[in-house]
């Protein structure tokens, strides 16, 4: 028997042990590398996907699309409840790592339209049995032994399964969390029926019946005593699925194709792949043996990120391929820092072994800091976000956590284990740094205030003349519909439809499996509806694009943003926290609420600068931005902290240093670093630049474009402006 209850607590202990170097050593770690290869390909069993079977987005793999409508309404559904089912709706399908999909409502046609990608091993694609990965569209009830609804599922804010232990036992519960009206039913409730139990129904069939053992308050309950930790688990999703205002059933349903385009995957798999040879060429060409060791593990901190996203079957999407490219890009950053740190080691005299101790020693707190503070953004975003917030906050949090614990530890024991073998201590397996004398950055400030504000007015010009334009994410937009016979590219069809609309545009293809007919589904971004003379406009460009296609419109409705307004609070909630985590991180780690304040008004530069080329470049802003913003926000601190860390540095061995000397001193030290560390990771977005303009695969390039220009102005603003703001801000006290 179940019963409702209300808290624990757990401890857990730490051990560490030594390392041994040497050739065995180095044998294993490469074995262990070449295992988890072998791991990513072919996977192990249905519980352990390889990242062949990885779940792919919409726009790559194509997907599902419902619609579900009120069940037992006697009356027109509410706005305020569409929005309400929409959320929970949006909360199961996080709750399933479904974070590529677009869910949105027809406040006239009183109805929700859900859209999903197919399961990575979907071998049917039937739409009819691929939405019941969804769950049941119940409505949840708590009652008494009556019969009597005590309060409704709508009040469930959320619903969780864990294992609580203590020293003897191990007790799988459902944790309960309820609003604020549904912590008062919920307490009065439980406040009548102490001794009894208070039965759980989705619409008429019971799920559970825990007994009441006290009075609960606060608006946060245990059902306890649950067998298996999977019976609590599917007991939590089935509240989770059933806290709605009401029931829905599916209307109708039939499958989507992919927007990007058959070979689009395979176009980015093999820019990829150049991309990474690139970086191995750069890094063992520039830093010899550590950065053939970087290489090597790159190799496995990519790998364990894939097998992250594949293993728990979350959906790789746009937002998530970004984060994918923020953490390689901190990946490679953390290394080319530490073989700078080495090479200034062994320019001191230094041994080999005693250059590659230090050089890590040094090197770890300025790693730290940068993967520290991206990892909490990236914490910050998965517990606000949603989505595609979630996406990107997910992948970039994992290869946070694999380039600290996995990355750094094991690049220094393989590259000690190289050292334990006399033949690679030698210089030419090193690089040999040579002495640099201090640039006048601080100087040439003026001519960095020219830079950036020319681009500021280019900008501003831009805004002024082309407008900012708006995606259906955010707008929500008129749709229409044709049926059609016969094949279609998407992509031909938005390019003739934008000839003669200056909106936004989507296009994706639906194909109804019981009537075996094709539809082609256009939507265009924002708040106004079409005149007649814009339908026929739109109609004639889809009709004249072949004469088989028989084009006929079938029905026009106007639909709400994808991006929920609840959604769309959390992701700005999300990041104005994210800045003040950054100001008070950094304020806290470098002694002064300035350092804080000047970093982050280099991100806002970087901000408003890639918000510029979206505006200049006629760019929607959509999903795309939010994922360019987040990643030059990653990008560009990480910058930043590694230049303040080595002006703490300086500031410890010289504290009467002057601070202008200092910054100048500092920058100089740090600038290979910063330089190289942009031309990598800019390379591999160029690559991908390219390989999106020759093939035509639009949703890569309006991506790829803005992140160019976000990780030069990353680079600029780490270098130029937020050194520059800081001393000016120090000379200005003194």
């Amino acid at each position: 028997m179940s019963n409702y209850k209300d808290t624990f607590s757990s401890n857990k202990k730490k051990s560490t042990k030594r390392i041994r170097h040497g050739k065995s050593t180095l044998f294993a770690c490469v074995g262990f590398i070449f295992l988890f290869v072998l791991l990513a390909i072919f996977g192990l069993g249905d519980n352990f996907k390889s990242v062949q079977k990885m779940r792919f987005g919409i726009d790559i793999r194509g997907g599902v699309e419902a619609i579900f409508e009120p069940q037992g309404l006697d009356r027109k559904a509410t706005a305020a409840e569409l929005e309400s089912a929409r959320n929970i709706i949006d909360i199961r399908l996080d709750n399933k790592y479904i974070t590529d999909r677009e869910v949105t409502i027809d406040k006239d046609g009183g109805y929700i339209i859900v859209r999903f990608p197919w399961k990575s091993d979907e071998k049917n694609y039937n739409p009819e049995q691929a939405i019941q990965e969804i769950g049941a569209m119940a409505q949840l009830s708590f009652r008494d032994p009556q019969g009597n609804i005590m309060l409704d599922g709508k009040h469930v804010v959320s619903s969780s399964a864990s294992r609580r232990t203590n020293n003897v036992t191990t007790d799988n519960v459902v944790e309960l969390i309820f609003d604020k009206e549904g912590a008062k039913l919920f307490e009065e409730a439980t406040g009548k029926l102490i001794g009894k139990p208070m039965s759980i129904y989705m619409d008429n069939d019971l799920i559970s019946a825990p007994q009441v053992n006290s009075k609960i308050t606060g608006g946060k309950a245990v059902i306890q005593n649950i067998k298996t930790y999977e019976e609590a688990k599917n007991l939590s999703e089935k509240i989770n699925a059933g806290a709605l205002p009401f029931s829905l059933t599916t209307s109708s349903f039939r499958t989507i194709s992919p927007t990007l385009g058959n070979n689009a995957l395979n176009v980015m798999l093999v820019a990829g792949a150049i991309a990474f040879v690139f970086v191995c060429i750069f890094m063992i060409g520039i830093y010899k043996l550590p950065g053939f060791v970087a290489c090597l593990v790159l190799i496995l901190q990519m790998v364990l990120q894939l097998l992250a996203i594949s293993v728990p079957q979350y959906t790789l999407t746009l937002p998530g391929i970004a984060g994918i490219i923020l953490s390689v890009g901190m990946a490679v950053d953390a290394n080319i820092i530490i073989a700078e740190r080495v090479s200034e080691e062994l320019k001191k005299g230094a041994t080999y072994r005693s250059a590659v101790t230090n050089g890590y020693k040094n090197a770890f707190s300025s790693v730290l800091d940068g993967n520290v503070t991206t990892a909490a953004v990236a914490i910050i975003l998965m517990i606000f976000g949603s989505g595609a917030m979630l996406s990107f906050g997910y992948t970039l949090l994992i290869g946070m956590i694999v380039n600290v614990l996995v990355g750094v530890f094991l690049s220094k024991t393989i590259l000690l284990s190289f050292l334990e073998m006399d033949r690679f201590n030698e210089q030419k397996y090193f690089r040999e740094q040579k002495e640099r004398k201090p640039l006048k950055i601080y100087q040439n400030k003026w001519i960095f205030l020219i830079i950036s504000g020319t681009i500021f007015i280019v900008g501003i010009v831009g805004v002024i003349i082309k407008g900012v334009h708006l995606d259906t994410q955010f707008t929500g937009g008129a749709v229409l519909e044709y049926s059609i016979t016969g094949n279609v590219d998407t992509e031909t069809v938005r390019s003739k439809v934008s000839d003669v609309t200056n909106r936004p545009t989507t296009v994706q293809i639906t194909k109804d499996n019981i009537t075996d007919s094709s539809s082609v589904i256009i939507t265009l971004a924002g708040t106004s509806g079409l005149n007649v003379a814009e339908q026929e406009k739109i109609t004639g460009a889809v009709k004249g694009i072949s004469d088989d296609l028989n084009a006929k419109l079938a029905q026009t409705y106007v639909v709400e943003p994808y991006i929920g307004a609840k959604a769309l609070k959390n992701a700005v909630m999300a990041v104005v926290i994210s800045i003040i985590f950054i100001i008070i991180y950094v304020w806290i780690r470098f002694s002064g609420l300035t350092s804080g304040i000047t970093a982050t008004l280099a991100l806002v530069h970087d901000i408003i600068t890639v918000f510029f080329v979206f505006v200049i470049f006629g760019i929607p802003l959509n999903d795309a931005f939010v994922a360019v913003v987040l990643t030059i926000i990653g990008y560009s601190i990480n910058d930043t902290i590694v230049i303040y860390d080595r002006v703490r540095e300086n500031r410890k061995k010289n504290p009467k240093q002057d601070f202008i000397e200092l910054m100048n001193e500092s920058n100089t030290q740090t600038l290979h670093r910063s330089v190289n560390t942009s031309i990598t990771t800019a390379v591999c977005v160029l690559i991908m630049l390219i390989a999106s303009i020759i093939f035509r695969i639009d949703s890569i390039k309006v991506f790829t474009l803005p992140m160019l220009f976000g990780l030069i102005s990353g680079c600029y603003s780490s270098i130029c402006i937020a050194g520059v703001l800081w001393t000016m801000w120090e000379k200005r006290k003194r």
